[in-house]
């Protein structure tokens, strides 16, 4: 079982990002998440992320199950986080950009997020993030780095009876 997930909320072509204000990925725009608690399942502790760091409460029909993000690095498997789509609908998360514990929520342009040009977000987003948008099939995306580098993000086939 992995120890975190992520999520990325939608309202129209914009998505909630959060640039966060602690390691990993200090000063970078990311989607909101967290560490699984004991007991939790992955889409029980999604739900109570987003609630925690939004204030949206959202329910099971609301999130879409991406799939996995994993990351080798230095050619070992270092980890990884169950990865969500969702939709925010118009209620909720009040005004913005908002300052949290974990850094500054903000409504961002998809186009922005994911572009190829844009170093302010997390460098691995733009891979997995697409097809969890369009709610393909869930995947598993294995992030590989070397020496601190992202090289690249391979999509990988997911038994999902692991993950339902």
């Amino acid at each position: 079982m992995l120890e975190y997930n992520i999520a990325f909320l939608r309202r129209g072509e914009h998505l909630l990002m959060l640039n966060r204000s602690k390691p990993p990925l200090l000063g970078l725009w990311n989607g909101v998440g967290g560490k699984l608690e004991p007991g939790e399942t992955p889409l029980e502790s999604v739900l109570r992320e987003i609630g925690e760091e939004t204030g949206m409460i959202l329910g099971e029909e609301d999130v879409h199950f991406g799939g996995i993000v994993t990351w080798e690095i230095d050619g070992r498997m270092a980890g990884g986080m169950y990865a969500y789509a969702a939709e925010a609908g118009q209620d909720g998360c009040g005004s913005m950009p908002r300052e949290t514990a974990d850094g500054i929520l903000a409504w961002k342009p998809a186009d922005w997020v994911l572009s190829p040009d844009n170093r302010g977000v997390a460098g691995h987003v733009r891979y997995f993030l697409p097809p969890m948008l369009q709610k393909t099939a869930p995947a598993e995306y294995r992030c590989i780095f070397r020496e601190g580098q992202l090289l690249t993000c391979e999509c990988l086939s997911l038994d999902l009876s692991l993950y339902t």
